[in-house]
């Protein structure tokens, strides 16, 4: 199978080469992954507003997916953006990172609690974790102030912040799951289990092995939630 996975940011070589060689030691044999980046749009996604000039680049991509023969794509970012109209305008599997990630957390524990990037994202995890049905498994969103395009920069003192506020929402939050809050911290989270001794989520292989798993069950996104938008004119 193909799977496209979109750096919804514009192209950034280093992450595109982690996410690639990050997934491939976790994908199935017979899965082909691509990584694309956007032409247009924000460096990094930190903002509602980041987001949103993210989402016709990552529209344009998910159309050219299905067309060129894709089985499923994979928005690589912990805010889902564009998840739903992307869903809309394809019959191939959507997979949002975040959407993910919350629903396999929600299998290996009670609670848990995201750890992510910079605290003026927490109102976004919040919305998310309650649109996805997820509130009852909520203990916390906490941050380790590192900027997203400084995470690969800032290597062990990222390590040592997100064991710091992943103990802390352990012990604190009553979280026994955490995730990683940023596709940027891709590849941390081995070492971050062993750390604290509870199961951490990684965004990006959790959305691939769902994006597997749907393709392996011929299963794709409901469109009577998701239905076709109506023919008409638009200008972009």
């Amino acid at each position: 199978m193909k799977i496209l996975v979109i750096l919804p940011i514009l192209k950034h070589e280093v992450y595109e080469e982690i996410t690639y060689r990050e997934l491939e030691q976790v994908a199935s044999k017979d899965t082909e992954i691509h990584v694309a980046s956007l032409e247009k749009g924000p460096a990094s996604i930190e903002s509602a507003y980041d987001e949103a000039l993210a989402v016709p680049g990552i529209l344009e991509l998910v159309a050219k997916a299905e067309k060129k023969g894709f089985d499923a794509v994979i928005i690589d970012c912990m805010g889902d953006p564009g998840l739903e109209p992307a869903r809309e305008i394809v019959d191939i599997p959507v997979v949002g990172s975040c959407q993910a990630s919350l629903a396999i957390a929600s299998t290996l524990g009670q609670k848990f609690s995201v750890v992510t990037a910079l605290k003026s994202m927490t109102p976004l995890f919040h919305d998310l974790v309650r649109k996805y049905g997820y509130s009852t498994n909520f203990a916390s969103v906490r941050s380790i102030e590192v900027p997203v395009l400084d995470l690969e920069k800032q290597w062990n003192e990222v390590k040592e912040a997100l064991a710091r506020e992943g103990r802390a929402a352990i012990e604190q939050d009553g979280a026994d799951v955490i995730v990683l809050g940023c596709t940027g911290m891709i590849g941390m989270a081995k070492e971050l289990q062993e750390t604290l001794k509870v199961p951490v989520v990684d965004p990006a292989p959790a959305a691939l092995k769902l994006a597997e798993l749907l393709v392996t069950l011929k299963l794709s996104q409901s469109k009577l939630v998701y239905p076709k938008p109506p023919e008409k004119v638009r200008v972009t």
